[in-house]
């Protein structure tokens, strides 16, 4: 199983590129349409309708006919402009770039490349890069992949090589990958032709904690391993050369020009400078990678984390970007997206997330009580004259309900109060079922299981005072827990199901998604799972790795959510279990069952996050 122990964890890689073309040909041409006259632009407009409907030969025919149309009115140029062609600003921002026919060009290009004909494709994307007057970099990127897609590998080099001195001549328009992805294909389709020597100089180590200083033999000892299209320096052999010219591996780190003295002694084509540092609670591991003989880098790999249990992972990563590979889904790791934050009127005393976490609901000390949607929209405010002490919400978000200090009890409806109530003592704990159709609350010992308009069906005493409580989804089960551990299941009808002592005082109490199984947390940070027939299925301590006898989707499911100052959530397949601990500054925290999308309430601030795979 997996684990974090950081609430706040960024990742940061420099990426390989999307797909820049992974649109329809004519959904990518749209914007072209201000160029065209309409007897064109309709002859276009036929050929995506023919498409769209299946028919390529009449597909092609108007293609054809729109680019016989376009071709009639050659020469174009601003003294030779066909009068029922546009002249407009938007149309003459694109004909800067290259005239209409290259553009029509542009437009086969595309059509050829999703017909998956190669050949038409190099055939028209050339003619359009040949016609601009500005070469453009999406399309010499594309061509580029065009080439190395069919085994042409020394045009794409070519291509790609040409991209770059474009770009560093600041002579393109159109959205352009990085250099470091550039590079990078260039370096593959190198070692596809021929096998790259590679150098691996020795990692820096900056400010490490001492158990870490063989970070740098552990990342030689993965690279070495490349494929037959790379050839490593052995230490040995660098060891020899270096003596040989008496030098130290120190001073090629330091020397450039040493550097490349040794690379040239050793027919070595890329040199790899890996780092590892910690900068303030930051792990960076970065790679440059550099062509021999040249002072800049021509890729960089940077990957960030709090938790330095993740430079192995980075290790693993960079092996396989470094190879033009995808990461697997194996080695994603999860990463906090933050969404949203606000600021409340007073401190945040309570806040609860719906199952799906499109609600959200929020009490603080001044009496005012917040309902968000997930986007962190207000969608409405009340406010009692005293401090909120227990907020809750229906699994679906229609309904929430508050109590505050003076012992004042409201359930609303879509915004709208429906029950209120006073009571003598404070109010413990506060549930909601799916739809509003059952609730509960908890005075002190008492628990009261009342419908949406307040008719209490039942009223039980459990042995001390209720810290937390749950109704099921479906209003057929209560399940509470005491100050002094005593766990309690009740049916609807309020008979005790079963009771078990847990010994120690009952945190939060959850159940499954499928009502199967009941989780709960005590003050001394032990999670148990009970079956709803009351048999005992996991047990584990927060800050350890969840494990699991079998695999069980719903047991799993209900060990996610917060849990004291931990957020145990599932990866990407909902297989396995992560898990963040949470900073002590955070006061309340609630989680959605069925997305990772948690939030916090700190001091007067609401922060909510989604967690991503990356």
């Amino acid at each position: 199983m997996k684990k974090i122990f950081i609430l706040a964890m960024m990742l940061i890689l420099t990426a390989v590129s999307g797909n820049l073309w992974c649109q329809s040909w004519y959904t990518q041409n749209t914007e072209l349409r201000s160029i065209f006259p309409s007897n064109i632009w309709t002859c276009i407009e036929k050929a995506r309708d023919y498409y769209n409907s299946g028919d390529m030969e009449l597909t092609e025919k108007f293609l054809r006919k729109a680019e016989q149309l376009t071709l009639a009115a050659e020469p174009f140029n601003p003294k030779n402009w066909p009068s029922h062609w546009p002249r407009t600003q938007e149309a003459i921002d694109i004909i800067r770039y290259a005239p209409p026919s290259a553009y029509i060009y542009r437009i086969l290009g595309d059509y050829a490349y999703e017909r998956s004909r190669p050949k038409e494709a190099i055939k028209y994307i050339k003619m359009y890069l040949n016609l601009s007057y500005i070469p453009d970099a999406a399309y010499l990127y594309k061509l580029g992949n065009i080439f190395e897609s069919e085994g042409l590998y020394s045009q794409a080099i070519n291509t790609y090589q040409e991209l770059l001195r474009c770009i560093d001549a600041r002579n393109v328009h159109n959205r352009a990958p990085s250099l470091s992805t550039i590079n990078q294909r260039i370096r593959i389709l190198n070692a596809r032709i021929e096998p790259q020597v590679v150098l691996i100089l020795d990692m820096r180590l900056q400010d490490l904690p001492d158990y870490l200083q063989n970070a740098g033999s552990v990342f030689k000892e993965k690279v070495s391993g490349l494929g037959k299209q790379y050839i490593v320096v052995s230490d040995q052999v660098l060891d020899k050369t270096l003596a040989e010219q008496i030098l130290t591996r120190k001073d090629i780190i330091n020397d450039i020009e040493e550097r490349a003295k040794i690379a040239s002694l050793l027919n070595v084509k890329y040199i790899l400078e890996p780092f590892t540092v910690k900068i303030e609670n930051m792990y960076i591991f970065q790679v440059r990678v550099y062509r021999a003989g040249q002072k800049d880098p021509v890729e960089t790999y940077e990957y960030k984390s709090e938790n330095y249990e993740f430079l192995p992972n980075f290790f693993e990563r960079f092996f396989i970007q470094f190879q033009g590979e995808q990461i697997p889904d194996a080695l994603l790791i999860p990463e906090n997206s933050y969404q949203w934050t606000f600021e409340t009127s007073d401190l945040v005393t309570d806040i609860a997330v719906s199952k799906n976490g499109n609600s959200i609901i929020a009490g603080c000390s001044d009496g005012r009580v917040y309902i968000f949607s997930r986007s962190g929209r207000i969608q409405g405010t009340f406010k009692e004259p005293d401090e909120i002490v227990r907020v809750a919400i229906s699994p679906d978000g229609k309904f929430v309900a508050w109590a505050s200090l003076g012992g004042r009890i409201c359930l609303a409806e879509n915004l709208r109060i429906v029950y209120q109530s006073k009571v003598k003592n404070l109010v413990r704990a506060i549930s909601i079922s799916e739809n509003g159709k059952f609730w509960v609350y908890a005075i002190n010992e008492k628990i009261f299981f009342l419908d949406k308009k307040g008719e209490v069906f039942w009223d039980r005493s459990v042995s001390d005072w209720v810290k937390n409580m749950r109704i099921s989804a479906d209003g057929n089960w209560v399940v509470a827990g005491t100050t002094t551990g005593q766990l309690v299941l009740y049916n609807g009808e309020g008979n005790i199901a079963w009771s078990k002592n847990l010994g120690s005082q009952i945190e939060n109490i959850r159940f499954s998604p499928e009502i199967e199984n009941i989780s709960a947390c005590v003050k001394n940070n032990i999670v148990y799972v009970f079956s709803i027939s009351g048999v005992e299925t996991l047990r584990f301590t927060l800050g350890d790795d969840v494990r699991f006898l079998s695999f069980n989707q719903d047991i799993l499911d209900s060990v996610c959510g917060i849990w004291n100052r931990w957020y145990y959530f599932p990866d990407k397949e909902r297989k396995k279990i992560w898990y963040y601990q949470i900073d002590k500054s955070v006061r309340v925290a609630d989680s959605a069952s069925v997305v990772n999308f948690y939030s916090l309430g700190k001091g007067k601030n609401i922060l909510t996050y989604n967690v991503i795979w990356k």
